[in-house]
């Protein structure tokens, strides 16, 4: 069985749950946020902070704080969800040696899946995109004194926040999809990875025990912090050789465990 056959058989498991619908729904989050949060109101007769900071191009401004809120929050939490809920088509069906039984390798199966996985990270990440454009046209109604129309959107500034983001989330996302496959319990991977991404956002932010740059469950919100504009570069590379070293580990153990 070919690849391309086994992605096809993947994809078309996802679209009998509930990820894809789960995927939209959570695209809308943020850019809903933003709408609520960004308002031109003034203080004292002054120009709101958020005035004065679109004054110099609201749609860079708008897309550059939305993908921050994104990659912080919510994109490390969609996959830590999304993760979870991937594997639990099997186990939930009960379908696991089914699968492993069909005549396709198990290097195809496991790979094919992330892949997958990877696909539903981009969608929603494109989705949101969509999002934010939308929210900032309501914004320009609502608050005129932005002024979005002024200046055109940086479309290379943006696509390039946006690559940044999923490839800081790649080791968090190589990471629970071994630990969604490995136990049969979505409690297990979903709490670990939640734990997880709290303990380092409070060490990345508010009291720091260990090195946030070698910590890749936060590498999405580091990328973000003015202070560590320097280690970015470094902290996406990380975050690729994460990924590699945790799918290598992760097949292994998905070649040899015993699936009851």
């Amino acid at each position: 069985m070919s690849l391309a056959i086994t992605l096809r058989s993947e994809l078309t498991k996802t679209k009998r749950s509930p990820i894809w619908i789960l995927t939209f729904v959570a695209a809308i989050i943020a850019p809903a946020l933003m709408l609520i949060a960004i308002s031109e109101t003034h203080d004292g007769g002054q120009p709101s902070h958020d005035i004065q900071k679109m004054a110099k191009g609201a749609w860079d401004a708008y897309y550059y704080q939305g993908i921050g809120i994104l990659s912080f929050v919510f994109l490390p939490l969609f996959v830590i969800l999304t993760s979870t809920l991937l594997p639990q088509i099997e186990y939930r069906n009960h379908t696991w040696k089914q699968v492993l039984a069909s005549p396709q390798s198990y290097g195809k199966l496991y790979f094919s899946k992330f892949l997958i996985f990877q696909l539903v990270i981009i969608a929603f990440i494109l989705g949101s995109l969509v999002c934010i454009a939308l929210s900032g046209t309501i914004s320009a109604v609502l608050n005129p004194k932005f002024n979005f129309y002024a200046h055109p959107l940086n479309w290379q500034k943006m696509w390039l926040a946006t690559s940044k983001a999923y490839v800081a989330i790649l080791g968090l996302s190589a990471i629970q999809f071994w630990v969604g496959i490995r136990f049969k319990s979505f409690l297990i991977p979903m709490g670990a990875g939640v734990m997880f991404f709290i303990l380092g956002m409070i060490n990345m932010i508010g009291y720091p025990v260990i090195d946030a740059s070698k910590f890749p469950i936060t590498y999405s919100g580091f990328i973000y912090i003015d202070d560590n504009v320097a280690k970015v570069t470094e902290v996406l590379w990380y975050s690729v050789a994460y990924m590699a070293v945790v799918l290598v580990i992760g097949f292994f153990d998905f070649r040899y465990k015993k699936w009851d």
